[in-house]
């Protein structure tokens, strides 16, 4: 019998400066693709691998490392906005090991008109929208198979790519649930669990595909999920996350949720949802409660008829009330979004928006950037719309005529300065003898130190490098040339650069730090709203600890304080 070939899933994880909390990165559409190689002849062929769990912690050295061990016939990678640069980089990597490699890339960030995706002619299939109908066929194809021909799967010919003609048949619902067990979808450590219970979403708002991906909404029957969530509360789930865009767009939704209260009599689990509030009767909201939904997520976006118009997101705003009332009079925490830079939205919206939802007992709002994300009404039509954004994720929109670039930042101070407003994990502090948020893998180094000890520490994709001497002042040089070679070598880790002295150094130190970072290309973090508005870095930082015991110039000390404040978020 022949040896079957191993596809493997890659799904990098987001990176944040928060040391907090647990860290969420359940590989939802690769156990989805498995579960469709494993119901079509492809299965004969092929079988599915996953990159351990500890994999999310790794630098792209050590993913390319754990990668080239497996030796797969085929690399399937998800891409999202905070993946897909660091995603094209390990590709590039793994291919001069594995140069027969064959690659198929999908996920939300996989667009018809993407703005860097298929220059390099890194993959040799990119799926655009869902990938359970066509997985079977790219798998096909690049086992020596004739080129799928489906009008959502780009196949690279040489240097270009070229489209097929045929429209795929619409995942079903028992494609997109894959099931639960040993070899299946799983909470993750720390009692997290996913599911979704529909495809599709009845809102055409200009700033998401969801629409995008199929006409009308495909539901899992309601005995279904409830049979799912039992599953996964018996693989040790706590909390289990409904991933449907709108989760009261299920046509048998009060069905659904008596069941899960029955399930959770006890209420041992936990549930979280986004629903659209406006819809959302007093009944429903009873029910959310019965089965013990603890939060709910609420698209709110602006308070400005003329602003919702033309997103394409119709609100009746009197309803939308009456709906987080309905949830929070029953202890239901509710976050509620608010958008900023959107067409024609000015800065007494934003503001009275964010207002309206802090008024709210039992309210939290997250005021999030507008992202012109590819493959989006939205990003379509920024021009006609004067919206102005970078080319490079995450895409979030810099200024538009009613909002200028200053105004934005003023949103953005607003929001950083506003206790309960959430930010992206901003650096507490910069100089003490405790440094909060430092990351867990750090390593000190001892200056200055022998030649043969020129390589940079560490494995992990958040990495602490404690600079210690004497007489750093001295050490400039050698301090410049760690910072470069640790980001040249590791571009998408998150880098805390921390210089311990003996004594007070001057503040050109610092200076020179700075801007040997800045010298590099910028994270995808230093790309978004806080950072990139203020011109500071977030993804690559400089702190000063200082030693306990030993006494440093209060004046050193706030000049120190303050000149990185100004230069890292």
């Amino acid at each position: 019998m022949n040896r079957k070939r191993t596809v493997l899933f890659l799904q990098l994880p987001a990176l944040d400066n928060d040391v907090g909390g647990p860290r969420e990165n359940i590989p939802l559409a690769g156990l989805c693709l498995r579960q469709a190689l494993e119901r079509s002849a492809e299965s004969r062929h092929f079988e599915a691998e996953f990159l351990p769990a500890g994999a999310d912690g790794l630098d792209n050295a050590g993913v390319v490392r754990l990668i080239a061990e497996r030796r797969p016939a085929v690399l399937a990678c998800t891409l999202y906005l905070w993946n897909v640069e660091r995603t094209l980089r390990v590709v590039a990597a793994v291919r001069k090991m594995l140069p027969d490699v064959g690659v198929a890339a999908g996920g939300p960030e996989a667009a018809f008109r993407h703005p860097f995706l298929y220059r390099s002619a890194w993959a040799n299939a990119i799926v655009v929208g869902e990938g359970e109908p066509v997985f079977a066929a790219v798998l096909r194809a690049l086992r020596g198979g004739p080129p799928p021909d489906f009008r959502t799967v780009a196949w690279r010919r040489g240097r270009r790519y070229a489209w097929g003609r045929r429209t795929p048949a619409p995942a079903g619902p028992r494609d997109f649930v894959p099931a639960t067990g040993p070899a299946g979808i799983n909470p993750d450590a720390n009692g997290l669990g996913y599911l979704e219970t529909t495809r599709g979403c009845p809102l055409r708002c200009t700033f998401c595909r969801y629409h995008h991906f199929r006409r009308g909404v495909a539901a899992l029957p309601p005995d279904e999920v409830v049979r799912r969530a039992r599953q996964l509360a018996e693989r040790g789930a706590k909390e289990i996350k409904f991933a449907d865009p709108t989760f009261n767009a299920h046509p048998r939704l009060a069905e659904i949720l008596l069941g899960l209260a029955r399930l959770n009599r006890r209420r041992r689990l936990k549930f979280f949802a986004e629903v659209r509030a406006d819809t959302l009767t007093d009944a429903q909201a009873a029910l959310l409660a019965a089965a013990n939904f603890t939060e709910i997520e609420i698209g709110l976006q602006s308070r400005d008829p003329a602003v919702l118009r033309t997103i394409r997101r119709p609100t009746d705003l009197a309803a939308l009330e009456r709906g987080v009332r309905a949830l929070t009079r029953r202890g239901i925490r509710v976050t509620l979004d608010v958008m900023y830079g959107l067409p024609h939205q000015r800065r007494r919206d934003v503001l009275a928006a964010v207002g309206w939802g802090r008024r709210r007992r039992g309210v939290r709002v997250q005021c999030l950037p507008t992202l012109l994300l590819p493959g989006t009404d939205l990003r379509e039509r920024a021009a006609e719309w004067g919206l102005v954004a970078p080319p490079r994720p995450p895409y979030g929109v810099l200024s538009t005529p009613a909002l200028s670039r200053d105004a934005m930042l003023r949103i953005e101070a607003f929001l950083s300065a506003t206790p309960g407003l959430p930010a992206d994990s901003p650096t507490a502090r910069f100089v003490g003898n405790v440094l909060p948020g430092l990351f867990a893998e750090r390593h000190a180094i001892v200056l200055p130190r022998a030649a043969d000890r020129a390589g940079v520490p560490g494995t992990a994709n958040r990495r602490t490098l404690v600079l210690r001497g004497s007489d750093l002042f001295a050490c400039r040089r050698e301090i410049r040339g760690i910072l470069r070679r640790a980001v040249h070598r590791e571009p998408d880790c998150l880098w805390q650069f921390v210089l311990c002295p003996e004594r007070e150094e001057p503040l050109d130190t610092l200076d020179l730090m700075l801007r040997e970072l800045r010298r590099a290309p910028a994270h995808w973090l230093d790309r978004s709203a806080g950072p990139c508005l203020s011109g500071r870095m977030a993804a690559r930082r400089i702190m000063v600890l200082l030693r306990r015991g030993q006494r440093y110039d209060r004046a050193w000390r706030r000049a120190a304080e303050s000149f990185l404040r100004r230069s890292f978020y």
